[in-house]
């Protein structure tokens, strides 16, 4: 049981330290091109996220560090704009290893699973919170009963709603702050339906908050920079 406790606790902190630099990866403070392209030629570029369809890229965000993100301020593509080659260019400058290249087509369609736990945004990061979270999957299919909502419940929340793996860890089958107490079953657990319902507003609630994180980060630079 002690032992089933502490691996509990093992792949809540994976996945939820996963979820935490994906967040901060989202909505991260504004900076100046040249600002990547010094950082690139510093070697203190280790990620980097470009987002675009066809030549000219709409977004392009780097990492200086696994809880450090920027974005870049691109130019008009009434202008010209910030095209796949200009990154390409920039990054055959790069002093020291290559930063992570990560180039995301904002016309592809996304899958009915989360990517978030397989596309963390630090180096060989995905390994591991992959893992985990398919671990805690895997972990809820094999619960006969468990004692939050059923499985389609949980089912609904590990894919639409984000953020079930970290729910489960915490709430089955005993809440993680009563690890060894004899509970008795909830009256109205969730069932399938109740499950997709929530899912799609904790879906909502998840995007929000990690584009808030962002504006948080911000706030705290620009405070502690006196901007």
């Amino acid at each position: 049981m002690v032992v089933l406790l502490w691996v509990r606790v093992l792949l809540l902190v994976v996945v939820s330290w996963g979820a935490l630099v994906t967040a901060l990866s989202v909505n991260p403070p504004l900076r100046p091109l040249g600002e990547f392209r010094a950082a690139l030629r510093a070697g203190e570029v280790s990620y980097v996220i470009a987002e675009g369809s066809g030549r000219v890229l709409r977004d392009l965000r780097w990492s200086s560090g696994t809880l450090f993100w920027s974005r870049a301020i691109l130019p008009a593509p009434g202008t010209g704009g910030y095209s796949q080659s200009d990154l390409n260019a920039d990054l055959s400058v790069v002093y020291g290893p290559p930063p992570v290249d990560r180039r995301i087509d904002t016309q592809s369609t996304r899958g009915f699973f989360p990517g978030w736990p397989f596309h963390v945004p630090v180096p060989y990061g995905s390994w591991p919170v992959g893992a985990a979270w398919v671990l805690t999957l895997l972990g809820m299919l094999a619960t006969e009963r468990p004692r939050a909502g059923n499985r389609w419940a949980w089912f609904w929340l590990f894919t639409v709603g984000r953020v079930g793996a970290i729910l489960f860890l915490v709430l089955e089958s005993r809440p993680l702050w009563r690890p060894f107490d004899d509970l008795p079953p909830l009256s109205s657990p969730l069932g399938g339906g109740r499950g997709c319902l929530l899912s799609l507003v904790m879906g909502v609630i998840s995007a929000v908050a990690a584009y808030a994180v962002g504006e948080a980060v911000e706030a705290v630079v620009l405070t502690a920079t006196g901007l």
